[in-house]
């Protein structure tokens, strides 16, 4: 369901006509088909998307206002530039200054977003200083030595804003790892501009910072995925042998493949009691060996208490419950209790994933920090 045109068109009206106007003077060019290729994506994005803010949120996540804008100013600094060359300094300075005049009027209008908004005191002191009296060098010399022209192209802004929403949606995925790494992105970036002339900071200085941040923390980010990697096929391992032993069993998809004959399913059944204890005590001795995680470490460490709290833990607690009284008879040779086939049967197949709304595991505690 697309978006409300009462909505859209308010929005998209000014950039339509900027690049009616551009197109109808005749410009062409790399800039002029960029300005289209922006305003194409917001239209294809409000024919897609039936949500406004969700809509508004994905043209702000985008920049695309910006983005817009910027391919504008291009275009009209590049006819300029065409058309100089029998002008005089004058006129050259006139047109300029009408350049920026529109630009200014269409910030101020905030349809050029929340970035755009904060070059308004800089194009009111380009204006300024072009209505001063100075000639058209003059105004171009001192643009540069008052580093208007370097302010007017930057974007601190908008890179910080696209940085505060990394950070944002590292905490609201709970991944502690990426919380760490956009934190400290942020900050790098922030200390940057702290000392950058015109707090501009240099782009290659922040990426070589950004770069080494996000290597110093990928072995901490490779090891956390390999261990909830690792203790959830364990327990997905341990559900599957108990499962294998109920009446449910045969008509399983785990066990029943299409066009399976009884006795492939049977095969298939057998295989998994006979062959998954091994292949659980394997397992758990890797965690043991490469992480010091035994099979009872694993509800109380972190990446559980992680996982489970973000709600990546698909189990009930009722089934979770069941798996921790499973290992014991998960043996070579072991068969499955009676009553935990029967409390297995009970579970399946509405109970034994979540439904409940719960903040923390049952065993351990809640956790605290930057998620809260």
């Amino acid at each position: 369901m697309p978006v409300d045109p009462n909505i859209v068109n308010p929005t998209l009206g000014p950039f339509r006509k900027m690049l009616a106007e551009v197109q109808g003077k005749g410009l062409r060019g790399p800039d002029v088909d960029r300005m289209a290729e922006v305003l194409g994506r917001m239209e294809a994005l409000a024919q897609q998307m039936g949500d406004v803010t969700a809509y508004m949120g994905q043209l702000t996540q985008e920049n695309s206002f910006q983005q817009f804008s910027d391919a504008y100013s291009r275009v009209l600094a590049g006819a300029a530039r065409a058309a100089a060359k029998d002008m005089s300094d004058e006129e050259l300075l006139e047109q300029t200054l009408g350049a920026y005049e529109q630009a200014l009027r269409t910030h101020r209008s905030g349809q050029a977003g929340d970035a755009a908004v904060r070059t308004i005191a800089t194009l009111e002191r380009i204006l300024e200083l072009g209505r001063s009296g100075v000639s058209y060098p003059v105004f171009l010399r001192q643009l540069e030595e008052q580093g208007l022209s370097r302010a007017l192209a930057g974007s601190a802004g908008a890179t910080r804003d696209a940085l505060h929403e990394d950070l944002a949606f590292a905490k609201e995925s709970w991944l502690p790892v990426r919380v760490e790494q956009a934190e400290r992105i942020l900050a790098a970036y922030d200390e940057l501009v702290a000392k950058a002339p015109f707090a501009q900071p240099d782009p290659l200085a922040f990426e070589l910072a950004r770069k080494r941040i996000e290597w110093e923390l990928e072995p901490m980010h490779r090891r956390w995925t390999a261990v909830v990697d690792r203790w959830s096929y364990v327990l997905d391992l341990l559900v599957d042998w108990l499962d294998a032993h109920t009446s449910f069993a045969p008509g399983d998809e785990r066990w029943r493949s299409p066009g399976a004959s009884p006795a492939q399913v049977q095969h298939n059944i057998r295989r998994t009691k006979e062959c998954t204890p091994g292949d659980v005590g394997y397992r758990l001795a890797i965690l043991q060996e490469y992480f010091q995680l035994g099979f009872d470490d694993i509800f109380t460490h972190e990446t559980f208490r992680t996982e489970y709290t973000a709600r990546r833990v698909h189990w009930s607690d009722a089934r979770l419950a069941l798996i921790r009284e499973t290992l014991p008879h998960c043996a070579l040779g072991g068969v499955a209790p009676a009553e935990l086939v029967a409390r297995a049967e009970r579970l399946h197949p509405h109970g034994d994933v979540r439904s409940d709304r719960g903040q923390a595991p049952p065993w351990g505690t809640a956790l605290e920090g930057p998620f809260d």
